[in-house]
C-alpha cells in the first residue's frame, strides 16, 4: 500500500471512530490536506475497496473500515496511544489503594478499566471474574439490533466460563481481536482488546475490554498495558472506585 493509500485508510478509521458516520472523500480533502483532488482521492478509495480495506454501506455514502482495514491499520499505521497524564494518575492512584482482599480485585479493575476506555469491560482474575460497563457501549449504532444486545449481555454474564481461551500460557502484549477474529463470542460488528496479568506464585489472569469496531485501539491497548504493569506481581490488593 503506497503512502497516500496509507493516509487516506488512517483518515477513514479516525474519522469514523470518531462519528459512526461514512467517510466522503471531500472530508478527507478538506481535513488532512493531501493536496490532491477529491476526484484523485474518490480513485484511491476505490482502490481501497477494491482490495478489501473499505467498504460503501450504502449507494452514494462514504466508506467505513473492513475488518482488514483495521487490522492493517493496527499492525502498521497505528501510533501506540501515550494515556494522558491525568489518565495515569487516576490509574496510579487507585492502585497505590491496593492494601485489602483480593477477592474484590476483579470488580474494581474491570470499573476501572470502563471508566477511563468509556467501554465494557472484564477481568478474569485466580480467584475472581466480574464484567461491567455494557451501558457503555449498548447505546452505540453498532447495538441498535437487540439479538447484537443479547449476544453481548450474555457473553458479559458468563465471561468467566472463556478464562481458559484468554489466558495465555506465556507472557504477552495487550493484543486486539477485530470482531469475528475473537476466540470468545463476541458479536462480529464489536472488537475485543485483552492483557494477560501475572501474579506473583505464578498465577495468571486476563483484563480485557470490548467495544465498538471503532474504538480507540490506540488508547485501550495502551491503558491495558500500562493497568497491568500497576498490577502484575501484586499478591493482595483491592481497587477502590470513586464513580
Amino acid at each position: 500500500m503506497d503512502i497516500r493509500h496509507q493516509k487516506i485508510l488512517a483518515a477513514i478509521v479516525k474519522e469514523y471512530s470518531e462519528a459512526a458516520n461514512p467517510v466522503g472523500s471531500k472530508e478527507i480533502v478538506e481535513r488532512y490536506g493531501l493536496k490532491v483532488s477529491s476526484a484523485t482521492i474518490r480513485n484511491d478509495m476505490a482502490e481501497l475497496e477494491a482490495q478489501g480495506y473499505i467498504m460503501q454501506p450504502h449507494k452514494s455514502a462514504g466508506r467505513v473500515p473492513t475488518d482488514k482495514g483495521y487490522r492493517f491499520f493496527i499492525n502498521e499505521l497505528m501510533r501506540r496511544f501515550e494515556l494522558s497524564e491525568k489518565e495515569r494518575k487516576i490509574l496510579r492512584d487507585e492502585v497505590h489503594k491496593l492494601k485489602l482482599v483480593h477477592e474484590q480485585l476483579g470488580r474494581s479493575i474491570s470499573h476501572l478499566l470502563a471508566q477511563v476506555s468509556g467501554q465494557a469491560a472484564f477481568a478474569l482474575l485466580p480467584n475472581e471474574a466480574s464484567a461491567t460497563g455494557l451501558s457503555k457501549i449498548i447505546g452505540e449504532p453498532e447495538l441498535s439490533d437487540p439479538k447484537i444486545v443479547k449476544d453481548v449481555t450474555e457473553l458479559f454474564e458468563n465471561i468467566d466460563s472463556y478464562s481458559s481461551r484468554l489466558v495465555k500460557k506465556s507472557e504477552v502484549t495487550a493484543e486486539a481481536f477485530i470482531g469475528g477474529e475473537s476466540p470468545i463470542p463476541v458479536p462480529k460488528n464489536l472488537s475485543l482488546v485483552v492483557q494477560n496479568v501475572q501474579f506473583k506464585g505464578g498465577k495468571k489472569g486476563v483484563i480485557g475490554i470490548v467495544g465498538p469496531k471503532r474504538m480507540s485501539y490506540a488508547k485501550n491497548l495502551s491503558l491495558l498495558e500500562y493497568l497491568s504493569k500497576l498490577i502484575s506481581g501484586a499478591a493482595v490488593i483491592i481497587l477502590i472506585i470513586k464513580m
